[in-house]
């Protein structure tokens, strides 16, 4: 969460709460727009892994492709930043796992890109600007299982 038009802009994050596959995850992840709505943040960032994405929403057909997806957001258009990649095996094992690196493709990048349901509800959800109190939005979000974590501002 940012908040351009602060000295310190960076505010800090909010990690999604524990759901269950389907309609729950969808509506846990577009809920992630409360805060930063109540808070009247000016930039979102939204990191999530395309895969995961897909099985949390049993979208999952078939060949689903790999990448970090990354949302610049400000309040009238967005970026989506697409870093596909392969997992490689190395051939070692790490306390009995078998470890794999990363093969990245050229990254791509799109502006307003048509995105997840979830992810265009939680970006709704964000642009309007609700006039909430806060502190009880925060309560309310950590006591359903979201973790909230403030930026400490350095001099």
């Amino acid at each position: 969460m940012l908040a351009e038009d602060m000295e310190h802009s960076y505010i800090g994050f909010v990690i999604c709460r524990m759901f269950y596959r389907g309609q729950d995850a969808a509506t846990a992840i577009g809920d992630l727009g409360i805060l930063p709505s109540v808070m009247k943040m000016t930039r979102l960032m939204i990191l999530w892994e395309n895969l995961d994405l897909s099985t949390a929403l049993d979208q999952v057909t078939g060949p689903s492709p790999r990448a970090l997806m990354l949302v610049d957001a400000q309040l009238s258009r967005h970026t989506l930043h697409k870093h596909l990649f392969d997992p490689v095996p190395t051939g070692q094992v790490v306390d009995g796992v078998a470890t794999v690196s990363l093969r990245w493709e050229t990254p791509q990048r799109s502006e307003n890109a048509p995105l997840p349901d979830p992810i265009t509800r939680l970006l709704r959800t964000w642009r309007e600007l609700r006039e909430d109190d806060i502190q009880q939005t925060a309560i309310a979000l950590q006591r359903s299982g979201y973790e909230l974590n403030w930026a400490t501002p350095t001099t």
